[in-house]
């Protein structure tokens, strides 16, 4: 299969349309020159019967001699031979000149009628040798003869010229579109080109260059800016993708970097029983804190590839909340820590259990890790119509105003003293984040620093 480029495909379509209208203008113009010919044969036809007629008016009796004189002339540029033939009421010829004496038109009686009638008739007809013919048969005054004279064309040089005229300019002019079209169409796919250019110079490494835009408010000036628009998102999409490296390399390395360590050491001499099991209680932490992290690396690598399978049910919010709650009670009794569920109702929704344990157990967990001895935590569940409403307060160090807008980004610690606790991989918001939003939901974070923060998580009733 053939591929032509942009540039020959405007050139050929500007090429076809321009000699296309070229061609209907050409025919149209030699139809009109062409009739307008034909009328001025009618009317030149017209002026030799009706000065038959008004000499038959003024002499009768010498009607044929000047018939026959007029059959002979030959002025005309446009007629070298004629003939003159006059004819009764029923149309038999009365008088027939003798230059072309086989070219007498018959007459049927509704022509005749019409004749009489006083409306002229003509027609085009071929002689014997080929020529045409062109025939004009209208009534005499007195109503009861006609008189029918016939032109033979000469050959039709004007018309000729004409044809010949009007194709030629039409060649120029298809050339000359065909030549402009290209250096049009050139011009016109020349700032494509300058982007193709500059599209080529982008790499992964420089993804912060953008296109040139003009001033000019059209297609090019729209295209050049959605490119931009569009680099711009490949730009962060590869600088999340960076950072994500770069974070997950970080926090992975560490816990193995530990446990390497500790192997190492307890390899170099030999220790007791005591010593061998506390170190791989410390290698257990490490690989349980290992193992959480991949797992959540896992979850969001299929959440970002959209290929998580959710399993949607109708379920009671309630019951999970409470299951949960009373699950983490013993971790923040041997803080100290209360935790309340201060207004509980039944409230369902739509959802994948799952993943709806993981994010309370996540918020709730996280909630005891940064609230320090003898704090609280309360939970309240409310719904409405529409929505289901969970509120999360707890009175921990809190979050500055500054780092409020980045808590759910991977592996973000928010401050000194959320970064000194390492039990974490910092994912656990990222995947509560992704939780909510998958169910169409959303989460607002307020907090103040070390005065405790507040979790609410909305999301559609069922």
């Amino acid at each position: 299969m053939i591929s032509w480029t942009i540039r020959t495909k405007l050139t050929f379509w500007y090429t076809c349309i321009l000699g296309g209208t070229l061609f209907l203008f050409g025919i149209l113009t030699y139809v009109t020159f062409s009739y307008v010919n034909s009328k001025s044969i009618d009317i030149g036809l017209k002026e030799e019967a009706d000065g038959i007629v008004h000499y038959a008016q003024l002499s009768k009796k010498n009607l044929e001699e000047y018939a026959i004189r007029i059959s002979k002339e030959s002025g005309e540029e446009w007629a070298h031979e004629k003939y003159v033939a006059i004819l009764d009421h029923t149309g038999n010829v009365q008088f027939l000149s003798s230059s072309t004496a086989d070219n007498y038109l018959h007459l049927s009686s509704h022509q005749i009628k019409d004749i009489l009638s006083g409306k002229p008739y003509y027609k085009t007809v071929k002689n014997a040798k080929g020529h045409p013919l062109r025939i004009i048969t209208m009534a005499m005054d007195d109503g009861k003869q006609m008189i029918q004279i016939g032109f033979v064309f000469k050959k039709d040089k004007t018309s000729r010229t004409f044809l010949m005229l009007l194709m030629s300019l039409g060649g120029f002019a298809i050339v000359g579109s065909l030549l402009g079209g290209r250096l049009m169409a050139k011009k016109a796919l020349k700032p494509v080109e300058h982007m193709i250019q500059e599209l080529r110079n982008i790499q992964t490494e420089h993804l912060n260059e953008r296109l040139t835009v003009h001033p000019a408010k059209d297609e090019m000036n729209n295209l050049a800016t959605v490119i931009n628009s569009m680099l711009s998102r490949l730009e962060d999409s590869f600088s999340q993708v960076r950072q994500f490296t770069a974070d997950a390399s970080h926090e992975l390395r560490t816990p193995i970097t530990i446990m390497k360590t500790g192997i190492e050491v307890a390899l170099r001499k030999g220790r007791t029983a005591l010593n061998y099991q506390r170190i791989l209680a410390n290698t257990l932490e490490d690989l349980e804190r290992l193992s959480k992290i991949v797992e959540n690396l896992f979850i969001l690598a299929k959440a970002d590839a959209k290929r998580y399978e959710m399993h949607r049910e109708r379920m009671n919010l309630s019951n999970v909340i409470t299951d949960i709650a009373d699950q983490l009670m013993l971790i923040a009794e041997a803080k100290h820590i209360s935790v309340s569920i201060e207004k509980t109702e039944e409230a369902f929704i739509a959802g994948d259990e799952l993943l709806m344990r993981m994010l309370f157990l996540n918020l709730i967990d996280n909630a005891i890790k940064y609230t320090p001895q003898k704090g609280s935590i309360s939970l309240t569940l409310s719904k409405n119509a529409d929505f289901v409403r969970v509120a999360l307060k707890d009175s921990g160090i809190g979050i500055s105003r500054e780092e409020l807008p980045y808590i759910f980004d991977r592996f973000y610690r928010a401050n000194k003293a959320r970064s000194a606790d390492t039990s974490g991989g910092g994912l656990g918001l990222s995947i509560c984040q992704w939780i909510i939003k998958s169910h169409h939901g959303n989460i607002i974070v307020k907090s103040k620093l070390h005065k405790g923060s507040t979790f609410t998580i909305t999301l559609p009733a069922c």
